[in-house]
């Protein structure tokens, strides 16, 4: 049994973004509202430096809270969710 796992957990250091995560992002950003400006930035971190585990985490809810749809049932959920038609 490996029982380096647990000085990882107990060291301090954040531990880094996982795969899933990082092409999750890559994949989220193409579809998003955000300027054009603000997707390269992200995109250089995650080429460049890279993300934390929370850090990952925090980038996947803002580009799901700025996803945009292609499909029309898609984005009237949005709208509704959004209140647009109180």
């Amino acid at each position: 049994m490996n029982k380096d796992w647990f000085d990882e957990i107990v060291d301090g250091t954040p531990k880094d973004a996982e795969y899933w995560q990082i092409d999750y992002i890559d994949s989220l950003l193409p579809r998003t509202s955000l300027s054009i400006k603000n997707q390269e930035e992200i995109s250089y971190k995650i080429f460049e430096k890279g993300f934390t585990d929370l850090e990952a985490d925090e980038i996947i809810k803002h580009l799901k809270e700025n996803e945009f749809y292609s499909d029309p049932k898609d984005q009237y959920k949005q709208f509704v969710k959004n209140g647009m038609f109180k």
